[in-house]
């Protein structure tokens, strides 16, 4: 996991990569660590990370400029803002930061905001195990299209390539979230953020034509207006 700490105040950069690295060891999780006080460093290298802290105020530029450029390198990251002030808390919010820490630390709240966010790391991943080999592969679970069982062979379609399991479909289908994903058929299970083209009888994932089982039409047209609702 690779984390980065930027604050232009090197006490509290200290101090936060003191009780990270603290959190990570105990957790028994790897972690890379860049703490450093230079937000020009971090905008003028490429370097993409899982989770970042950032102060908002800072000399070279603010806490927000950062954010928009490492969202661009991993959509994905998990962003901390540090501040003591609220003036920027609206447009901290059209990023979808994680949760806000004011100085001096709360010991207490940042664990309990780093549990949180493994949580969500937990979550957003599925553990596939492949034919081949026998390896376990750790696949995003945004980046799946879909799920298709053909006979006694699982197949798994994503959008960085396509994997043969040895799992269980059904326990393939139990890992993953209802909220975005279907079973339109007792052997297609797909992730409805892909549909781009829908009919009652029908969808297709890009090119691929996937029947919707004549005793779920009803329920799974109800399901994708009520998605298309909360977009």
């Amino acid at each position: 996991m690779r984390i980065l700490i930027l604050d232009d105040e090197q006490k509290f950069v200290d101090e936060l990569q003191f009780h990270i690295q603290r959190y990570m060891e105990t957790h028994l999780i790897k972690t890379e660590i860049t703490a450093t006080v230079s937000a020009k460093d971090i905008l003028e290298n490429d370097a993409a990370f899982d989770l970042a802290f950032l102060d908002i105020q800072m000399t070279e530029t603010d806490g927000i400029t950062v954010a928009k450029e490492l969202k661009k390198r991993n959509e994905r990251i998990i962003l901390f803002f540090i501040t003591a002030f609220d003036e920027y808390q609206d447009e901290a919010m059209d990023l979808h930061i994680f949760r806000f820490f004011e100085k001096p630390f709360d010991e207490k709240r940042l664990y309990s905001g780093l549990d949180k966010a493994m949580e969500y790391l937990n979550e957003s991943y599925v553990d596939i195990y492949l034919k081949n080999g026998g390896e376990s592969i750790r696949v995003i679970v945004d980046n799946i299209i879909y799920i298709k069982r053909e006979n006694r062979k699982v197949t798994v379609f994503t959008t960085g390539g396509t994997y043969t399991t040895n799992g269980n479909f059904e326990d393939l289908v139990l890992k993953l979230p209802n909220t975005f994903f279907y079973l339109v058929h007792k052997s297609f299970f797909v992730n409805i953020h892909y549909i781009t083209k829908y009919s009652y009888k029908e969808i297709y994932l890009s090119n691929t034509r996937v029947s919707v089982a004549t005793r779920k039409q009803a329920d799974f047209h109800k399901f994708w207006f009520d998605y298309l609702k909360r977009r």
